[in-house]
C-alpha cells in the first residue's frame, strides 16, 4: 500500500468516476483503475460499486475511506510541521461552514489569512450543519464553523450571533431600539427555510404564524422591503449591502453560539491550528457586526 494508491483512492471516492478522478490528479484512467485495483487485492476487498453511472464506495470501501483520509492527514501533519520548521508554511487547509458564516464573515478572515501564509492552499465547502458534522467526523475537513456540533466532536467558542428583527426602513416600529416578538406578531411573517431559526424561536417560546418560508436571504430581504412581512434571522445571515430595510435586535435577546470544531484539536495540523489562533484575533479586532439603522446601509 502506498500514498499514492491511498491519494487516488480518495480522489476517487470524491470523483464518482475514476475517469474524472484521473483528469483532476493528472493521472491517466488506466493508471488509477490499476491503481484501485492493486490496493482492493491487497486489502482483500472491493472498496467500490462499478456501474455504467459510476463509482460509489462499498459499506467497507467507507470505512476504507475514512483511515486513507487519516493517514493522508498526518503525512501531510508532517510535511507542514518540517517546512514550518524550516521557516515555510505551505499546505492544504480545509474548511466547511454553514452558509452564514462563509457569506458574511468567511471572506475577511479568510483574506487575512492568506496574507499571512500565501503557500496555504485553502478548500472551503458550504454545508448545514449536520454536513459539517459529517465532513469533520469522516476527515472530509480539518476544522469546521457550526452553531450545533455533535458532542463526539470538541469545540472552541468564537463569537455570538444575536437574533434581529427585519422590517422596511418605512416601518412604523422603525425606531424601536428593540422589539419584543409581540410587537411584530400580528404582521405576516416570512420564515427563513432553516431549521435552527424554527428552533431557537420555539425553545423561547416563539411559534410564528408562518405566512411564507423562503430559502434565500436576498429573497426574503427584498419582500420585506416591498411590505410583503417582516422577518427575524440571525445577524450574520444578513448581507453587510441589504435593500431598504433595518435590522432591531429582538428583545428578550436571543443568540446562538459559532463555534470552530474539529475532532482532535491535540492531532490538528500546524496550517489548522495557525488558523484557529488567527480566527480568535480576528473575531476580537471585529467592530460589533449589527447592522446600521436606516439611512447607513443603502
Amino acid at each position: 500500500m502506498t500514498l499514492a494508491q491511498l491519494q487516488v483512492f480518495v480522489a476517487a471516492a470524491k470523483a464518482g468516476s475514476f475517469t474524472r478522478a484521473a483528469e483532476e490528479i493528472g493521472f491517466t484512467q488506466s493508471a488509477v483503475s490499476q491503481m484501485i485495483h492493486a490496493l482492493e487485492k491487497e486489502l482483500g476487498v472491493s472498496l467500490f460499486h462499478r456501474s455504467r453511472s459510476g463509482i460509489t464506495p462499498t459499506s467497507i470501501g467507507e470505512r476504507m475511506l475514512q483511515h486513507a483520509r487519516d493517514i493522508l492527514n498526518i503525512t501531510s501533519c508532517m510535511t507542514q510541521e518540517a517546512n514550518m520548521a524550516r521557516g515555510l508554511a505551505s499546505g492544504t487547509l480545509r474548511i466547511g461552514s454553514i452558509p452564514s458564516v462563509a457569506s458574511r464573515f468567511l471572506p475577511g478572515l479568510l483574506g487575512s489569512f492568506r496574507k499571512r501564509f500565501p503557500a496555504v492552499e485553502i478548500l472551503l465547502l458550504e454545508g448545514e450543519n449536520d454536513e459539517i458534522n459529517s465532513w469533520l467526523t469522516n476527515s472530509v475537513v480539518d476544522i469546521g464553523f457550526t452553531v450545533h456540533a455533535d458532542k463526539d466532536l470538541q469545540t472552541i467558542p468564537l463569537l455570538q450571533d444575536e437574533m434581529m428583527v427585519i422590517l422596511p426602513d418605512t416601518h412604523p416600529l422603525k425606531d424601536h431600539a428593540t422589539l419584543s416578538f409581540s410587537q411584530i406578531a400580528n404582521y405576516c411573517f416570512i420564515m427563513p427555510k432553516d431549521g435552527c431559526i424554527k428552533n431557537m424561536l420555539h425553545k423561547n417560546s416563539i411559534s410564528p404564524s408562518i405566512t411564507f418560508e423562503v430559502r434565500d436571504v436576498t429573497t426574503i430581504l427584498t419582500m420585506v422591503q416591498e411590505y410583503v412581512g417582516v422577518t427575524v434571522m440571525p445577524e450574520l445571515y444578513i448581507p453587510q449591502i441589504i435593500p431598504k430595510v433595518i435590522s432591531i435586535p429582538l428583545h428578550p435577546t436571543i443568540t446562538r453560539e459559532v463555534v470552530l470544531a474539529a475532532r482532535d484539536w491535540q492531532a490538528v495540523s500546524p496550517i489548522t491550528a495557525e488558523f484557529v489562533v488567527h480566527s480568535q484575533k480576528y473575531v476580537k479586532e471585529l467592530e460589533p457586526i449589527h447592522i446600521a439603522k436606516q439611512g447607513q446601509n443603502q
